[in-house]
């Protein structure tokens, strides 16, 4: 990814698309056969000189065409004919989308296998689920897992469709008439360089273009985040259900694992977000072309691209080595002492007749007396009165069996099998 974005790659692409461009305009008759034959053998790519020429002159594509121009000789002039600058820079840019998005597909795709394989690994592995931070059911971390790989599916599938509605490029001139190339010019290099011809563009190619492409990698970091928030909770020394297999320690304290990976993801995860939002801002120009979105991209395009590569790459390497903690996650599921079957034993005693607002008044106060007393909530369930005349005890242990919250999961994980 780092190579995609060098400013050597950003002048190599320059030079492609200028050679696309020769070509396309010698094959229609617009310069003579012989000149395209003399660029195509003498041209070379000289950024020093290129950056000498932008020193004087203060323009970086003008520099790249003039240094182009003398290394070919005459028949230079016929280099960059009738077009802008944003012919080539965006057609350019386009491609660097292209192939950076290629390469976050397949990223995505081995962080997706990854998570599909640990989560089919622990579709038994027994923990409770939490909403708002509080002990709800029992769930398995399997299914934690599954989730993420659901959402990175979806993610992937994001991409492909970025990856299709910004392979685009524009050969319309200064302000997107063609008044000076012939839009058969723009059709043949696209074709060439793998690209669609945008079906109407100013001087530039559109920017809500681009800022869909950022605002999907957004999305995509936002995932990351998501899945290192909640190992790093889960790695918590309260919790201490999974931990990083790589944890980092601490200059002055020997005891200490940290989940420094997770706490480093999400970090980037905001970057990548709020260049997305710069990308927002930069949807706006007057009228068909100014340069305040310019310098926000020469930021926001390689530092996303760079940072989303990253998180992908570091997110499935966590994912591979996360130690899991199958006996932590049973212990903590008896912490709440029994309550969190307290929905099914609600359930049964509504089945049996018994009012709802009494049965959840009921099994509240219960509930409620088992976590300030640090009781048995099934021991006090079984011992009320008012139970005793609608369950049976045969009836209790079969609401109290973790077996009657997992009895589905088999189902789920057989709708992701022949993926």
């Amino acid at each position: 990814m780092k190579e995609l974005w060098t400013e050597e790659a950003k002048y190599q692409r320059w030079l492609q698309v200028e050679l696309a461009v020769v070509e396309a305009q010698a094959e229609l008759g617009y310069i003579p056969h012989e000149a395209a034959q003399v660029i195509k053998e003498r041209v070379r790519l000289n950024i020093a000189r290129a950056k000498e020429i932008e020193s004087q002159i203060g323009h970086d594509l003008l520099a790249f065409v003039r240094s182009l121009e003398e290394s070919v000789g005459p028949e230079g002039r016929y280099i960059h004919r009738g077009l802008t600058s944003y012919d080539i820079e965006d057609t350019a840019l386009g491609l660097a989308f292209k192939e950076s998005l290629a390469i976050l597909i397949d990223d995505a795709t081995k962080l997706a296998a990854v998570l599909k394989r640990r989560a089919f690994e622990h579709k038994k592995t027994l923990m409770v689920g939490r909403t708002h931070g509080m002990h709800a059911e029992p769930i398995t971390f399997g299914l934690k897992l599954l989730v993420w790989y659901d959402e990175m599916q979806r993610n992937i599938q994001r991409l492909k469709d970025a990856q299709k509605l910004i392979s685009v490029g524009k050969i319309s001139g200064s302000v997107g008439t063609y008044a000076h190339v012939d839009p058969e010019v723009e059709r043949r290099v696209c074709e060439k360089l793998g690209l669609t011809p945008a079906r109407i563009s100013n001087q530039i190619v559109q920017r809500d273009l681009h800022a869909q492409v950022l605002t999907t990698l957004a999305i995509c970091a936002g995932t990351i985040e998501k899945i290192a928030t909640e190992i790093r909770n889960l790695h918590r020394t309260e919790i201490a259900e999974v931990r990083e297999g790589r944890p980092h320690g601490s200059s002055s304290m020997p005891h200490k694992q940290n989940p420094s990976t997770c706490e480093t993801l999400t970090g980037l995860s905001r970057i990548v977000r709020m260049n997305a939002l710069a990308a927002l801002e930069n949807q706006t120009i007057w009228h068909e072309q100014d340069l305040t979105r310019s310098s926000v991209e020469r930021i926001i395009y390689p530092d996303s691209f760079l940072a989303m590569h990253y998180l992908f790459v570091r997110m499935t390497g966590v994912i591979e080595q996360l130690i899991v903690n199958a006996e932590r996650m049973r212990e903590n599921l008896g912490m709440s002492r029994g309550t969190i079957f307290s929905q099914a034993l609600l359930l049964k005693l509504i089945d049996k007749g018994m009012a709802r607002a009494q049965a959840h008044n009921l099994i509240g106060e219960l509930a409620a007396r088992a976590l300030a007393e640090q009781r048995d909530f099934k021991a006090l369930v079984a011992q009320h009165p008012a139970i005793q005349q609608w369950l049976s005890p045969s009836e209790l242990n079969e609401l109290f069996d973790y077996e009657y919250h997992l009895k589905h999961v088999e189902t789920i994980f057989a709708r992701f099998a022949a993926e």
